[in-house]
């Protein structure tokens, strides 16, 4: 019986398992974070990037227009 006492009380003293669940959480943190700054980013950016786009098409169009006849 105290062999069975011994090992439980071992088995909660010993911190290895907490040092590992606290690099999952903070892994699981910036995993988070990072997400959420591209999504904005992405969001903040979309229209000007359209527009930039859409200027190199034009441009592009305007300087090639006369290459398929």
């Amino acid at each position: 019986m105290n062999s069975l006492k011994n090992k439980i009380r071992n088995f909660v003293r010993v911190e290895d398992g907490l040092v590992t669940v606290e690099w999952v959480a903070l892994t699981a943190g910036m995993v988070v974070a990072a997400v959420a700054i591209g999504f904005i980013v992405m969001n903040n950016t979309y229209e000007e990037a359209s527009q930039i786009g859409g200027g190199i098409i034009d441009a592009a169009s305007a300087a090639y227009k006369n290459l398929g006849k």
